[in-house]
């Protein structure tokens, strides 16, 4: 399984690390979240990264950067 973000959709509002803070520390702590969402407020343009330290909310009932994207900007993926 993996994540997969449309960038079209994406509006870097940055929930997804909220809430990957939330799964890894049970409180908002977005510095040390899997996920991280840069926005450069001169262009508009959003970078968005995944680091190793994403479980993929294992022990969850679902993945919590996929489940709470206001946008829908994230999908949980199967590997082939």
């Amino acid at each position: 399984m993996n994540i997969r973000r449309n960038a079209a959709l994406c509006h870097g509002c940055r929930a997804c690390e909220l809430m990957c803070s939330v799964h890894h520390h049970r409180r908002f702590w977005p510095e040390h979240a899997s996920i991280h969402v840069v926005r450069d407020n001169a262009n508009g343009g959003i970078r968005w990264s995944l680091d190793g330290s994403c479980d993929l909310c294992r022990g969850e009932p679902g993945m919590y950067c996929v489940t709470y994207c206001p946008y829908g900007a994230l999908e949980k993926t199967i590997d082939e």
